[in-house]
């Protein structure tokens, strides 16, 4: 009776033994398919979630088009040598600009050196809507002078809403640096790539592109057709422009090489940086202006 007791307690013993290790396996297999679940899932979002400079440029053109406003510090600087004369030119300005309604202002300073002689100018903007027309009344040490103009694509002080959507194309042979950069203390994507001088003209405005005509081009529309490097450092949290930088110092002196003439470029560089959006009031034309410009 004994030896019964214990056979029966040995095989109740291997039947609940048998069963914490069926216990254990399947504890065992929900485990390891949990694992796998969860590293597919973090697999999947690390695909969506990749950035790419196309991406980038589509959500920060989507961004741009929800602003109201944005305001900007841009720098020109500009050395150009010929055979006797050194000619420097350097501009600094800070923008502003409102969708609804469209309009510009721009205020700053613009100095030119020819060997040893300086001229520097204040000089301020406004561009604004009037009777359906583009009028910009431009302003030098105090002199003010209106003109009027069909809207453009290029024809825009400073940064306007449709930024990376008119030249969204160009856009898209654009590289992502492996490396992110930092403007104003906060992380950037930067993308690096070249745009022909037409659609750098809509990006910036031709007026800047060419140095608001402080520069003698060798033709009216020379810049047109020039392949010119451009870096974008976009906000990584709010994807939004924060820097455009141009470097067209190489472009411009083969330009000018084209044309059998003797003048070299040693800089040619414009960098504009976005300080703030959505923070500019309604831009209006002072009254005094509008009377006193001709």
């Amino acid at each position: 009776m004994w030896k019964a007791f214990r056979v029966k307690q040995s095989l109740e013993n291997g039947i609940t033994e048998e069963k914490n290790k069926s216990g254990f396996r399947k504890k065992m297999i929900s485990v390891q398919l949990l694992i796998v679940l969860v590293a597919v899932m973090l697999f999947c979002s690390g695909c969506a979630g990749k950035m790419n400079a196309k991406k980038i440029f589509r959500q920060s053109s989507e961004n741009m088009q929800k602003v109201t406003s944005s305001a900007n510090h841009v720098e020109l600087a500009i050395q150009m040598s010929d055979i006797l004369n050194l000619m420097e030119v350097n501009m600094e300005m800070d923008l502003e600009n409102t969708t609804e309604p469209p309009a510009g202002h721009a205020k700053g300073t613009a100095r030119v050196t020819i060997k040893d002689s300086e001229v520097s100018a204040d000089l301020e903007l406004y561009q604004v809507e009037e009777d359906g027309k583009q009028v910009t009344y431009s302003g030098t040490n105090g002199s003010w002078k209106k003109e009027s103009a069909e809207g453009s694509s290029e024809n825009h002080l400073g940064i306007d809403g449709n930024i990376f959507a008119q030249e969204g194309k160009a856009l898209e042979s654009f590289h992502l640096s492996e490396q992110e950069t930092t403007v104003n203390g906060k992380a950037c994507y930067q993308l690096y790539g070249d745009v022909t001088g037409t659609e750098l003209m809509g990006l910036l405005g031709k007026e800047m592109v060419e140095a608001y005509h402080l520069v003698n081009l060798p033709e009216e529309d020379a810049i047109r057709n020039l392949k010119i490097p451009v870096i974008f450092d976009i906000y990584k949290e709010e994807l939004l422009p924060a820097k455009i930088v141009v470097d067209m110092s190489d472009v411009m002196g083969d330009l000018y090489k084209s044309y059998g003439e003797t003048t070299k470029v040693n800089l040619y560089s414009i960098v504009l940086q976005f300080t703030d959006y959505n923070k500019v009031d309604e831009i209006h034309v002072p009254d005094e202006i509008k009377n006193s410009a001709k």
